[in-house]
């Protein structure tokens, strides 16, 4: 059997668990669609940013269940057996779950633009505001929603329990807090100002921000694909 039929195998299998664990509850994903009718018309006096920060702040809570929900099936049904029952290797198993994340990505669009676009219409906008709307926030949290998913599937291989890699997450950004605190305690304000706007110029600038983005994504997928490799064939022994 060729290593892409194995893959397809394995993201089939990944996107089935997926699908009957959520089969039987909908609701979460309707809930981007109830805040952006609450969180634009809250909004209305105070322009659109209040709106928008409460859909993909919903969004992402919603959209995190894909991945954990594939990754705690996997552990019920008893992963360690799991390359003995479909014609794949655990190497296998790691690409076809990382194939996942692309269709979890499409899924986190699509409530994005489903829920931006009701804010548009809340707020009395057009379909220029709901274009203007996906080019400032869906993209950009599509690339933070991948670039969290990255961070936490090697997590995941490394711990079974799913509640030791939100916790080891949960240190990471506490982490990056602290140095975002020092940062700030330490440079002085007029450096950051300037940092902040030739970095927000640059990326303003689809030329610029849109191959720096694919190209960040690409890196980060191959440094996170490679540790979750190493970690799951590490549970051969």
């Amino acid at each position: 059997m060729s290593a892409m039929r194995a893959t397809l195998i394995s993201f089939r299998l990944d996107m089935a668990r997926v699908a009957v664990g959520s089969a039987g509850n909908l609701v979460p994903f309707v809930l981007p669609l109830f805040f952006a009718v609450v969180f634009g018309m809250a909004g209305r006096d105070g322009g659109s940013g209040f709106g928008i920060g409460g859909v993909t702040g919903s969004t992402y809570g919603v959209c995190s269940i894909l991945p954990i929900a594939a990754f705690a099936c996997e552990c019920q049904e008893g992963h360690r057996r799991m390359n003995g029952v479909i014609p794949a290797n655990r190497t296998h198993q790691v690409f076809g779950r990382y194939l996942t994340l692309l269709a979890f990505a499409l899924v986190f669009l699509a409530e994005m633009a489903a829920a931006l676009g009701v804010v548009a219409l809340v707020q009395g906008g057009g379909p220029a505001a709901w274009g203007s709307l996906l080019r400032s926030s869906a993209l950009p949290g599509v690339w933070c929603y991948v670039l969290l998913q990255l961070v936490l599937f090697p997590l995941f291989y490394r711990w079974s329990d799913v509640r030791r890699a939100l916790l080891a997450l949960c240190g990471l950004f506490l982490g990056f807090a602290a140095l975002v605190a020092l940062a700030v305690t330490f440079v002085p304000e007029p450096a950051l100002d300037a940092f902040g706007g030739a970095l927000d110029a640059l990326l303003a600038d689809p030329g610029v921000g849109v191959p720096l983005g694919v190209a960040s994504l690409t890196l980060a997928a191959a440094l996170s694909l490679l540790a979750s490799v190493r970690l799951q064939r590490r549970k051969e022994f």
